[in-house]
């Protein structure tokens, strides 16, 4: 039994080349969205506002495409074997594998946030959904800083001060 779950660890290979396949499909929606801002700019799309957010859109889609790449590594590394890559890129738990991935959200949030701030014309509803967005990425931020891994004792801050003598 042991050495059958010692081996089923290698089904995590689907999970990896569904990233791969995912990650590749990515890229290329990146590249595309690329040459789609490029038409618009040389068409004279630079003169308005919402190319900016389309270039941001672009960044947004290519960095997905690379935490895609980082998270398809990670599992590779967890539940796998040791590949070459520099130690920043190393994953030593799922938790390392979440973090990109809310990094990812927060720059999405962001973007969509702006695109709609942008093109809104009705101030309230710009001030509206900026605070929603500010506040769902305020939560996301926090999910973030929350301390992975860390099963351990909690350390001894000293005596209680219900300890004290009485």
């Amino acid at each position: 039994m042991k050495r059958v779950l010692e081996q089923a660890r290698h089904i995590a290979i689907l999970a990896v080349a569904g990233l791969g396949v995912t990650m590749t499909v990515t890229f290329v929606w990146a590249i595309a969205k690329t040459v789609r801002l490029i038409s618009v700019l040389l068409d004279g799309g630079w003169r308005n506002d919402l190319s900016m957010v389309d270039l941001l859109e672009v960044i947004d889609t290519h960095i997905l495409a690379i935490v895609q790449l980082i998270v398809m590594i990670g599992l590779y590394e967890l539940f796998i074997g040791e590949l070459d890559v520099p130690e920043w890129l190393t994953a030593r738990s799922l938790e390392d594998l979440k973090k990109p991935i809310v990094d990812v959200l927060i720059v999405f949030i962001g973007v969509k946030g702006v695109e709609r701030l942008v093109a809104t014309k009705k101030p309230l509803e710009a001030l509206t959904h900026t605070g929603a967005v500010a506040i769902l990425i305020a939560a996301l931020w926090l999910f973030k800083l929350k301390p992975y891994g860390d099963k351990g004792p909690v350390k001894d801050a000293g005596p209680s001060p219900h300890d004290a003598p009485r």
